[in-house]
């Protein structure tokens, strides 16, 4: 009998065991979200010194574009816009996602990601991360500088903008802008990347 009991009390201590172990993996595997976001969208926007849209190839036709991002006809707007939302996890809260991509002559010539929420504190720490993100992966902007960030939670730092443009005239730009929504004020932040402008100006007959 006691061997019985001694047998028994071994297989639930390895249960245990392998309960906590499990655990612990887990957790290592699934860290609270925050810290690399932002640098993850970077490399969906900036290769080897040319601006992108992810996996996206510029002059992509609509139709295209639809099919590799699985989007249908409720993403459409005007015809030459389509738009996905979706949250955008950080700082154990989210702010409001929206990707949108541009088309002219039905090629597709821009992309953007923006950013939005009516949190001030929470846009502000954002903000200050990506501008630490992009001062890491981007080379010198080419219009204005990447202080615009500081203080993004104030309504005066809006309508300014930080631009880039890459070697093959691919260009990058960041906006700050607010809207009013109700008694509340919405703060976005856009990160624009163009196709570049050659390839651009030769879609017009």
């Amino acid at each position: 009998m006691r061997e019985t009991r001694r047998i028994f009390g071994i297989i639930i201590f390895s249960i245990l065991c392998i309960v906590l172990i499990g655990s612990g993996c887990s957790s290592k595997a699934n860290p609270s979200t925050g810290g690399g976001d932002s640098s993850q969208l970077l490399k969906n926007v900036y290769n080897d010194g040319v601006f992108v849209f992810g996996d996206l190839p510029w002059l992509t036709t609509k139709q295209e574009v639809m099919k590799q991002k699985q989007l249908d006809d409720s993403n459409s707007e005007k015809g030459d816009v389509l738009k996905a939302e979706e949250s955008f996890s950080f700082n154990n809260s989210s702010l409001k996602k929206i990707v949108i991509y541009r088309f002219s002559d039905d090629k597709f010539v821009s992309g953007e990601y923006l950013f939005s929420t009516t949190d001030n504190k929470l846009f502000a720490q954002f903000c200050e991360e990506l501008k630490t993100n992009l001062s890491k992966t981007l080379p010198k902007p080419n219009a204005n500088d990447l202080n615009i960030l500081d203080g993004a939670g104030d309504a005066s730092a809006q309508g300014k903008n930080v631009s880039w443009e890459g070697k093959d005239h691919s260009t990058l730009t960041v906006n700050l802008l607010t809207a009013e929504q109700g008694k509340d004020t919405e703060y976005l932040l856009q990160i624009k990347s163009s196709s570049p402008l050659p390839e651009r100006q030769g879609l017009k007959p």
